[in-house]
């Protein structure tokens, strides 16, 4: 692929390419600060992470000090400085022990790096296209209108014999359950929280629960001793849990209950360069595999190649446009603080953000109405004219009932590899709605 190729994928100038390389190669060290959604709700999402953090190694700025250093996670994800026993409580049996989770036959990849189940494939499954059926779910914050193609998944549920969800809001999602649990809010329950700066806190609740809720952890709990009564850890509630979480650490909740605002973690296990370099990575090989030998096993491309995040009908005349779903706003943490009157208010419409020049070319004034077309289907919202946004791309909000955008996204959009749907990079065109 040359320059000129380059130029016109990215829209980076030759110079700026050239410019950003020597900047790497000799200003050593660097690091690399990775996202956690925007770069892998692509198609292409997890050959375009492997690229970045190769271009690390293939620079020599990797496992030195002043680099990225990997480090071991301590409590969901979070390293912190402390060992603990995370991994064996989230993992109590190995997987041929038990029956095969959702997506893991369609994407073996992920299931042999995450223990998780990938839940895209969920309505393949309510659906009997699955290698099982599933009749029933209990859902916690579950939202259908986070899937893409949300109607699909909404009539998925729909479909359930028997479905229960757990949530702080009666949501568009709990008025199809058979039963809803109030949650209560994280203002009226204790959680443990780790932090990458060698701090951990079990937090306190500042009013007790409101009304009927329970925290996620007490239901969970509760359900355990019904489900299965004869599980002697469960059957001891959540701060015994955690103890037993924690005891390599030699922390224990009592002992920060002494700490309400939390404490810094005593002879932390700190990052240390080289590390990983000496005793191997945790690849088949041992080593930083630029050409990945897992990917090779399961039939995919092992070495990372350019492939197109847009699906085949972007940048035809019907859809010349990029549709870039889950746009940040600043008054709304997700969906959380969404339906809040004194937040919503700032944003009441649904809107989406597009540039001046495609405003003027269109001829599309502030807060006039627009249709968001896709091949999928359509949805009509408010012009919102941003200076940031770049020409030929727009940008649009997700959650809003009265005009929900992944209604756009084809429920076969997914990276192949991890599954994530491809919600930054839609085809689409914007039309002027006339009064």
């Amino acid at each position: 692929m040359d320059f000129k190729e380059l130029e016109g994928i990215t829209g980076v100038a030759k110079g700026l390419m050239v410019e950003t390389a020597h900047l790497i190669i000799n200003n050593p060290p660097c690091s690399f600060m990775a996202s956690g959604a925007p770069v892998v709700h692509h198609i292409n999402g997890v050959q375009n992470y492997r690229a970045a953090f190769l271009l690390m190694a293939l620079t020599g700025n990797f496992d030195l000090e002043g680099t990225n250093i990997p480090s071991e996670a301590s409590y969901l994800y979070i390293s912190a400085g402390f060992k603990t026993r995370y991994k064996e409580y989230t993992m109590p049996k190995t997987w041929d022990q038990m029956a095969p989770r959702v997506g893991q036959y369609e994407f073996p990849v992920w299931s042999e790096l995450v223990n998780e189940a990938q839940a895209m494939m969920l309505p393949k499954y309510i659906g009997d296209e699955g290698q099982y059926k599933i009749k029933s779910i209990v859902g916690f914050g579950l939202n259908y209108r986070m899937w893409p193609d949300s109607e699909h998944m909404l009539n998925s549920l729909k479909a359930l014999d028997f479905f229960v969800n757990v949530d702080l809001f009666f949501t568009d999602t709990c008025k199809v359950a058979d039963i809803v649990l109030p949650a209560c809010t994280s203002l009226e329950r204790s959680e443990l929280k780790a932090y990458s700066e060698n701090y951990l806190i079990y937090t306190s609740p500042v009013i007790p629960p409101l009304y009927r809720s329970k925290s996620d952890v007490e239901i969970i709990f509760e359900l355990s001793k019904r489900v299965n009564p004869d599980d002697e850890l469960m059957m001891k509630g959540y701060e015994h849990n955690l103890d037993w979480i924690l005891q390599p650490s030699g922390m224990t909740i009592d002992l920060l209950k002494k700490y309400p605002a939390g404490m810094q973690v005593e002879d932390p296990i700190n990052r240390v360069a080289g590390n990983y370099s000496a005793k191997g990575f945790a690849t088949p090989t041992g080593k930083i595999e630029f050409t990945s030998t897992l990917l090779k096993k399961h039939g995919y491309e092992a070495l990372p190649k350019y492939q197109s995040p847009y699906p085949k009908a972007y940048g035809s005349i019907e859809y010349p446009m990029i549709l870039n779903t889950g746009t940040r706003l600043p008054m709304f943490v997700h969906t959380r603080s969404f339906r809040m009157p004194w937040t919503n208010n700032l944003r009441p419409h649904p809107s989406a953000d597009i540039s001046p020049l495609d405003a003027k070319a269109l001829g599309i004034d502030q807060d006039d109405t627009i249709a968001i077309i896709s091949p999928k289907g359509s949805i009509q919202v408010k012009a919102n004219i941003e200076a940031s946004v770049l020409r030929g791309v727009v940008h649009m909000y997700h959650g809003y009932s009265q005009a929900d955008v992944n209604t756009l996204i084809d429920k076969d959009q997914l990276d192949p590899i991890s599954g994530f749907p491809g919600y930054k990079s839609m085809a689409c065109r914007i039309e002027k709605i006339e009064q």
